[in-house]
């Protein structure tokens, strides 16, 4: 009889022991990551959705640190119980893809840590349908029908009176420019320039005014201008896109996020906060600080030199001061 007992003594022991283990195992931190809908067309929106399991008595700061997601334009990102959603704009054609993502944690001794993810893509669509080369365009208004011949003189007619009044114009300009002397040309170079049209964009208050979209306007006209001086390219005419695929410099790609965030503002009606608009002019402020060396003025100190041209060799300001 007692031989029984121990036998299940034994067995009740053995059977507790990977129990047991198991407890003591610490669990591991994992991340997955996904992309809905699996295709979008352009302008369009996707989730991203990263569901997460922390390892042992770990925990995500307030704001956890999201990687892979650089030259993205993040909308919205929305935290739960192990689970972060993150709202992305389809806003390139091709191939929409991001990098591998990470997200970071803290232990419990307050230690950094990361989880990983592999990238994630989506297919983008083209707006016109499954079949963009069978698809026909047509006009927004339909044709108007007349049968008078008159009417093909009437675009001449128009030019004429523009030019005309353009030559008045002309007229009345040169002739009180005359009478009130020449202008005083800007000679300052383009990152000074640049630095002072923003303090005046700030100053004239006019996010705080309601006035969103021109203040986003003017900034990014700015910046657009400047990249043009730096870079040697008609930024100020390029699409947001057609700028991207210029750039060869990585300093420069870290604008992008703002030139694209303008461009959401202008014709998405995006309403950002303020304090997001503080930090895209200190952005703004820091590129052009980073890229002034370009503009520098050997000898600036002593007012002489001349000003160095990014896309070429050192053109003279014409007064002579660089040869003293």
């Amino acid at each position: 009889m007692t031989g029984r007992w121990a036998a299940f003594l034994c067995a009740l022991l053995f059977a507790c022991l990977p129990v047991a283990a198991a407890e003591t195992d610490e669990v591991p931190g994992r991340l997955t990551a996904g992309l809905e809908p699996p295709s979008a067309p352009v302008g369009g929106m996707a989730t991203l959705t990263l569901r997460y399991h922390l390892p042992e008595k770990a925990h995500l700061p307030p704001d956890p640190p999201i990687g892979g997601l650089e030259g993205l334009t993040v909308l919205d990102r929305k935290k739960a119980p192990g689970e972060i959603r993150v709202t992305l704009l389809v806003d390139r054609i091709g191939r929409f893809r991001t990098g591998p993502i990470t997200l970071g944690y803290l232990s419990e001794d307050g230690e950094e840590g990361l989880l990983r993810a592999d990238p994630v893509e989506l297919t983008v669509i083209s707006n016109l349908g499954e079949k963009p080369e069978e698809a026909r365009l047509r006009p927004i208004r339909g044709i108007i029908p007349t049968k008078s011949r008159l009417i093909g003189y009437v675009p001449w007619l128009i030019g004429l009176v523009l030019v005309c009044a353009a030559g008045v114009v002309l007229f009345l300009w040169l002739k009180k420019r005359r009478v009130t002397g020449l202008k005083i040309i800007d000679h300052d170079p383009p990152h000074k320039v640049a630095m002072r049209e923003i303090e005046e964009l700030k100053s004239l208050g006019l996010f705080e005014k309601g006035r969103v979209k021109e203040f986003y306007f003017r900034l990014s006209q700015i910046m657009r201008r400047y990249m043009e001086a730096l870079r040697g390219f008609p930024a100020a005419e390029y699409t947001t896109e057609e700028i991207a695929l210029a750039l060869r410099e990585e300093e420069d790609r870290r604008l992008l996020p703002l030139l694209r965030h303008a461009d959401l503002v202008k014709f998405a009606d995006l309403r950002p906060m303020k304090a997001r608009k503080d930090e895209q002019i200190e952005e703004a402020l820091l590129y052009i600080e980073r890229t002034c060396a370009a503009f520098e003025v050997p000898g600036e100190g002593g007012g002489t030199g001349s000003r160095a041209d990014p896309t070429g060799p050192a053109l003279r300001n014409g007064s002579g001061e660089g040869d003293r």
